[in-house]
């Protein structure tokens, strides 16, 4: 008979994302050399799902650039996107889903330093809360046997968890997304 927590993780989704492509450990070996940087995200979008962005990365301007970053990556890529600060324009939230379409995969809101956030739903309703944001802590990146209690913890804490992965190595990064579908737990 399985148990309460495995029953609590039988129909969780959990994604496993880099704190953007752009600041893996490993990048400077992981993208080719001749590679143009603003080629960097389609590359990296070949072979994960998603990859979350911070309010000071992709806020300033905004529609311009997601617009960019959506047109480099497959329609299957989603873009997990820290909520706006309250002094942003109103409408911000609106253009960016405009600008992404079907490939924003969520926003996040943190609620306190080191805590978990809160993972909104891709809407413009900052009160549509869908599940869990989670930073990964850097002792666990490397253990994968804790890494998975953990991960398991984490997806039977929410109907939706978004696992972010601060500066992982590319294998890191492959390595944790195979341990989540090991586990069964479906993508967000």
């Amino acid at each position: 008979m399985p148990t309460a927590n495995a029953r609590n993780t039988t129909n969780a989704a959990v994604t496993v994302v880099a704190d953007g492509w752009w600041a893996l450990s490993d990048s400077a070996s992981y993208y080719p050399d001749d590679l143009p940087a603003d080629w960097q995200l389609g590359y990296f979008a070949n072979e994960h799902p998603g990859a979350y962005i911070s309010a000071a990365d992709w806020c300033a301007d905004a529609v311009l650039l997601l617009h960019e970053w959506r047109d480099a990556v497959p329609e299957s890529f989603r873009f997990f996107l820290e909520c706006p600060p309250a002094n942003a324009p109103k409408d911000l939230l609106q253009q960016a889903i405009a600008a992404l379409h079907g490939q924003l995969g969520g926003w996040v809101r943190w609620t306190a330093p080191g805590a978990p956030g809160l993972l909104l739903r891709p809407t413009a309703d900052e009160a549509a809360v869908w599940g869990r944001a989670v930073n990964c802590p850097q002792t666990l990146m490397a253990d994968l046997r804790a890494g998975a209690r953990w991960l398991r913890e984490q997806a039977a804490a929410a109907p939706a968890t978004l696992v972010i992965l601060p500066q992982p190595r590319t294998a890191q990064l492959a390595a944790w997304r195979q341990m989540q579908q090991l586990l069964g737990l479906a993508e967000i």
